[in-house]
C-alpha cells in the first residue's frame, strides 16, 4: 500500500523501508526511484533515521496489538501517519498526535503524507502533541502510575 501511495506523490522525496519481509523482493521490484531499501538495521540507526526523518509512515492492515513503533516516532520528534487500526489507536489520537487512515487505502494514505510533507504547520503540531503522547507511555511516568497504585494498596486506608 505505502509503495502504491509514494508511487503518486507529488513531492521530491525519498521514502527509507527498513526490515525485510515474504514481500521483499517483489515490492523491490515495483517500487521505482526514490526509494531505498535498508533491510535490517540497528536500533541505533532505527533512531537516528526517525530523528532525521519528514514523516514516520505505518501502513499496517492488520496484526499491531499496540503501536510502540509510532511512539517511537513520536518521542523522536517525527510526525506519524499510520493506518487507523485498533493497535495504532491505542496511542495515537486522529488529527491531533498523528493522521490515521483507513487501513488498505493507498489514496488516503497519499493524500495523508502530502500534507504532511507541504505542511510545516501541521507537521509542527504533530511533532508537539506526538511529543507530548509518547511522555503519557515514557517507562517513568508509567512506573510512578505503579507505585500510586501499589501504594494504596499496601496502605490500608485510615
Amino acid at each position: 500500500m505505502l509503495i502504491d501511495a509514494w508511487q503518486q506523490l507529488q513531492r521530491d522525496a525519498v521514502l527509507w523501508v527498513g526490515g525485510t519481509g515474504p514481500q521483499t523482493d517483489e515490492l523491490r521490484a515495483v517500487s521505482g526511484p526514490n526509494v531505498e531499501w535498508l533491510g535490517a538495521i540497528t536500533d541505533a540507526e532505527r533512531n537516528a533515521r526517525l530523528r532525521g526523518a519528514t514523516v514516520l509512515c505505518a501502513p499496517s492492515v492488520r496484526g499491531e496489538s499496540f503501536g510502540v513503533v509510532l511512539l517511537e516516532g513520536m518521542a523522536a520528534g517525527t510526525p506519524v501517519v499510520a493506518s487507523a487500526i485498533e493497535g495504532y489507536r491505542n496511542v495515537a489520537r486522529a488529527d491531533i498526535d498523528a493522521l490515521l487512515v483507513p487501513p488498505g487505502d493507498a489514496a488516503a494514505l497519499r493524500r495523508a503524507l502530502q500534507s504532511v510533507l507541504d505542511s510545516r504547520g501541521l507537521r509542527d503540531r504533530l511533532i508537539e502533541a506526538g511529543r507530548s503522547r509518547a511522555e503519557e507511555f515514557s517507562m517513568a511516568r508509567l512506573a510512578g502510575r505503579y507505585l500510586e497504585l501499589y501504594e494504596r494498596v499496601l496502605v490500608p486506608a485510615h
